[in-house]
């Protein structure tokens, strides 16, 4: 361990020190061998200070850093990636290793716990006083212990704690992608602080800090849907980026004319009943659904349709979730892609029938559009189906964009069974794909 631990400063606490000084106290007649000395398992430090008690917390940082430097130079990052940049036998000299040696101290590892001035073997000092100002300062050495089998120890505990912080992060990484409740948006944003106060390093740290900002972003992405299930009955729940989460609080529903309005949740969903007895016909009457979520309002108004008690259909077709796109082979060289299957998730919330015509798709990493003109489909179902649909064919690939946003814009033109007239939807989904 002479490489690490048998480091001797050159020797300051030679009584005098040359004609400049004299030495006016001690603790103790002879200057100890061992400042002389390398020594195998040892510290031994030596600092400047104007009195005892500031030597001896100077000496202690200066331990502590030494200590530092030992374990962690075998956990290094570097500008791209983790694993890369090689500090040897803790030899850090930048500016940026300097900074790490710092937030290592602030972020109080368990491996630091351990550092104490009751594990000083030996302490030998000297009062000194400068003969041309007479000013007194004391020149302080301590002996202290730092085994190979303890260094060993310790950069083991260290490297698993690292470890396990970097596959924390990469955990958290793919869960962005996978939300399943709004809290878990919260959760992450937490334990992100957490990491962002351990990353001892810039790289790491900007990663950590760049993670927890498109958690926060992700309240942008949450918005309200619902649709009514009979007369005097609201089904809502909240959705993320298109797909349904869950949430642990209650919505606040109001209405500016029915009454008697109560909230139980129902399966990661919440049902609303409601008396419109004094709704009247016409007038716009709606449901006010309002969401308090980390202090984020989400807010939603669902028109009801029904007056004096009685219901009536209405057409109301939405499209929502996911796209999902899955191509029978892709030929990676040429990105050359071949029959895409999709699958787009409508919501029938009026519960009548309706015509399916035509379907436009402008999906980002196709380079160009997948339009459907002759589908003369109906449709009876009420609430959620899934409408299928092959597009046979070759298709290019572009570079997949990395944005977690990244949105299929297109249309949907539908027959109104209501009126017999054709309309035309507009849609806005997230999607996913077999291709990279």
């Amino acid at each position: 361990m002479k490489r690490l631990i048998g480091i001797v400063c050159a020797l300051l606490l030679v009584a005098g020190a040359g004609a400049q000084t004299k030495v006016i106290e001690k603790s103790a007649k002879k200057v100890p061998v061992w400042m002389n000395t390398a020594l195998d398992d040892y510290l031994v430090v030596s600092v400047t200070a104007n009195s005892l008690a500031e030597a001896q917390t100077k000496a202690m940082a200066e331990i502590t850093e030494r200590i530092i430097q030992a374990v962690a130079s075998h956990v290094t990052v570097s500008q791209k990636s983790e694993l890369s940049e090689v500090n040897i036998n803790g030899n850090i000299d930048s500016k940026d290793a300097y900074s790490r040696v710092s937030k290592i101290k602030s972020a109080n590892l368990p491996f630091l716990k351990g550092i104490s001035s009751t594990n000083i073997e030996e302490i030998y000092w000297q009062k000194v006083q400068d003969k041309s100002t007479k000013k007194e300062y004391y020149d302080y050495a301590v002996k202290y212990p730092f085994s190979q089998a303890e260094h060993q120890k310790l950069v083991a505990e260290f490297e698993a704690l690292d470890a396990e912080k970097v596959a924390r992060y990469k955990a958290l990484e793919q869960k962005i992608r996978e939300i399943e409740s709004v809290e878990e948006i919260k959760n992450a944003v937490t334990e992100l602080n957490t990491l962002c106060e351990y990353f001892f390093d810039e790289v790491r740290l900007s990663e950590a800090e760049g993670l927890k900002e498109r958690y926060r972003r992700l309240y942008d992405a949450l918005s309200v849907t619902g649709t009514f299930l009979e007369a005097g009955k609201y089904q809502c729940q909240v959705l993320l980026e298109g797909n349904p989460v869950k949430v642990s609080v209650m919505p606040k529903v109001t209405s500016n004319c029915a009454a008697q309005i109560s909230v139980r949740p129902s399966d990661g969903m919440f049902i609303v009943s409601y008396d419109a007895i004094d709704c009247l016909p016409e007038e716009d009457n709606f449901l006010h659904v309002l969401f308090r979520i980390d202090g984020k309002k989400l807010e939603h108004r669902a028109y009801i349709k029904e007056a004096g008690g009685a219901g009536t259909s209405t057409f109301s077709v939405i499209p929502e979730g996911k796209l999902i796109f899955t191509a029978d082979s892709v030929a990676a060289g040429t990105r050359k892609i071949f029959n895409i299957n999709i699958r787009l998730t409508l919501n029938n919330r009026g519960g009548t029938a309706f015509g399916l015509k035509a379907l436009e798709l402008h999906v980002p990493d196709l380079s160009a559009p997948i339009v459907f003109d002759d589908i003369d489909a109906v449709y009876k179902t009420k609430g959620i189906l899934q409408i299928k649909a092959l597009a046979e064919g070759e298709f290019t690939a572009l570079e997949k964009k990395k944005s977690v946003f990244s949105f299929v814009q297109g249309s949907m033109v539908l027959v109104n069974p209501l009126t017999g007239a054709v309309e035309r939807v507009k849609l806005s989904l997230p999607y996913v794909t077999n291709w990279e």
